[in-house]
């Protein structure tokens, strides 16, 4: 197991439940919102789950109030963005159960919650920890892109009926592919900086498929609920293996 494996919880399942709550703020129409609540009360224990990988790197739950005492530190701004986007998840939840809706306005503020997390994850990396591997504009795509490909993936299979709209179903691929082809990028410089890379061409791989499979379900190759599902295996598979492969150069 790799060291850093807390970080690998918190990163995957959190930017899971942020690019999920995204596309799901673009995409989802009234039809789609039918069954609004369970896709952000599933991204609310993902969320809750991966906090629990912050508080395993921190080694003690009682650091993590020190941490929110230094504003500058990069884990303390991915606690404030997550707080934020938790808050808002509930409320989301709240309102679904107690009105049987959420307000738009909410849900595009709990949008902008979920970018603000990808965001910051991006930067720690990026600028933060000293890794040579990681201080790569690469590592900006990596996160971002692969949070919005697996969101894509996970909101689908809470309304199906995406994967046969064109205008959703051509961003995922494209951000499959796009995926693919940064994780192409992350094999050869992780590979030219002497580590172990192979996860990355594993990722790569995996990509293409779920393009593939998203292609096929909006050409009604696969039933909608087939497409979803198995899309989202593939992409959360994909982005986990390319994002344990990045925390496997971690010199902490």
């Amino acid at each position: 197991m790799i060291s850093e494996f807390p970080l690998f919880v918190f990163t995957t399942l959190a930017g899971l439940a942020a690019g999920a709550s995204v596309v799901s703020a673009v995409f989802f129409t009234k039809e789609e919102e039918k069954r609004s609540w369970m896709l952000p009360l599933a991204c609310l224990v993902l969320l809750g789950v991966g906090l629990l990988g912050c508080l395993g790197h921190l080694g003690r739950p009682l650091m993590f109030l020190n941490a929110l005492s230094n504003p500058s530190s990069m884990i303390s701004q991915e606690a404030y963005w997550s707080i934020a986007f938790g808050a808002l998840l509930v409320v989301d939840v709240v309102l679904c159960f107690v009105k049987g809706a959420c307000p738009r306005v909410v849900r595009v503020i709990e949008a902008i919650a979920a970018a603000g997390l990808v965001v910051v994850m991006g930067n720690a990396y990026f600028t933060g920890y000293g890794v040579e591997a990681w201080t790569n504009v690469v590592t900006w795509p990596l996160y971002l892109v692969g949070d919005l490909a697996m969101g894509a993936a996970l909101a689908s299979v809470f309304a199906p009926s995406l994967c046969t709209k064109p205008a959703f179903a051509y961003l995922a691929i494209a951000l499959d592919v796009i995926f693919a082809v940064v994780s192409v990028v992350e094999f050869t410089g992780f590979s030219g900086l002497g580590h172990d890379a192979m996860l990355f061409g594993v990722a790569a791989v995996l990509s293409i498929i779920g393009a593939a499979i998203s292609f096929a379900g909006v050409k009604g190759k696969f039933s909608p609920m087939a497409a979803a599902a198995a899309t989202a295996v593939v992409m959360i598979l994909a982005v986990a293996l390319a994002r344990y492969c990045f925390y496997a150069a971690s010199i902490l």
